[in-house]
């Protein structure tokens, strides 16, 4: 029984290729002393100098197809940022192929029942205090809002005990 590797022909060797190129091309004329050793080495360097193996990482195709994923999103994302394709249909495709979809600008109303004790001279300024207080809130935590306040809003506000630690008001003269 003959295996495939015993019927199967081996590539000529890199000598047997050069000497039968020299008797092509100088038939009946032995080849110079060393020229076939020379000839060999020196094109064995060169394909060593001028051939870098693959890196570990790119054999498997790890880097092409990161690279390729990188580019469809970029692609989408441009071409979505120019209104050339809807950006919902973008991002259909982008978790068709498990990428991450694109990064949007929201505008969200949030209704948001808020109790903050505050201290106040009538129920008036107690609202308003609460309203000043939550916005300063937001506005230190660097959140672009717009609060829109109206009076249907302003549940409830209950006088609680008096506020010993609050100051003196300015306006007793």
């Amino acid at each position: 029984m003959t295996t495939p590797e015993a019927t199967s022909p081996h590539p000529p060797t890199l000598e047997s290729v050069l000497r039968d190129a020299w008797d092509t091309f100088h038939p009946a004329q032995p080849a110079p002393l060393g020229w076939l050793t020379h000839t060999t080495a020196q094109i064995h360097a060169h394909l060593h100098d001028q051939h870098t193996p693959p890196s570990p990482s790119s054999v498997d195709g790890t880097d092409s197809l990161t690279r390729l994923r990188r580019e469809v999103w970029r692609a989408l994302r441009e071409a979505a940022s120019t209104h050339d394709i809807d950006a919902d249909a973008a991002d259909e495709i982008l978790r068709a192929l498990d990428l991450p979809t694109l990064p949007r600008r929201w505008r969200v109303r949030l209704t948001l029942a808020l109790l903050i004790e505050v201290t106040a001279t009538s129920r008036e300024d107690a609202f308003d205090t609460a309203e000043t207080a939550a916005e300063t809130a937001l506005t230190a935590a660097n959140v672009q809002a717009e609060v829109e306040w109206d009076g249907s809003e302003r549940d409830e506000a209950d006088p609680g005990d008096l506020d010993s630690a609050a100051g003196e008001p300015t306006d007793l003269s």
